[in-house]
């Protein structure tokens, strides 16, 4: 998977960060924008800023487990550096997020712990 297919699929999974994306990636390469750069300077503060939303929550830690699914290098290496190892690092109370988890998705989280 490329940079541009990760970063369109997290569009197409989460259409409300799409202006959030723009802002971002205007400047810089457009779509074809690294992943890394994406994930965590756009989605990952959109979760940090949604964490106390239930739904809205669950809805990220949804799209996460789903581009696990797709079991491509790429997306897996993104979303463990640029998501999960930053919100083990960032200290957040666990339990607001832990029950959102889906399998990958913790089998990955508790490897942090280790």
């Amino acid at each position: 998977m490329t940079s541009k297919e990760l970063n369109m699929k997290l569009i197409e999974l989460l259409p409300e960060i799409k202006r959030l994306y723009e802002d971002e990636t205007s400047w810089q390469e457009g779509d074809e924008t690294g992943s890394h750069t994406v994930f965590s300077d756009v989605f990952f503060p959109y979760i940090l800023n949604n964490i106390e939303d239930i739904k809205v929550t669950k809805k990220n830690f949804d799209i996460i487990e789903k581009i696990l699914e797709l079991h491509d290098e790429y997306a897996d290496e993104v979303i463990t550096l640029s998501i999960l190892e930053n919100l083990f690092y960032e200290q957040l109370d666990v339990q607001k997020y832990k029950k959102h988890l889906g399998d990958l998705t913790k089998e990955i989280f508790e490897k942090f712990g280790e």
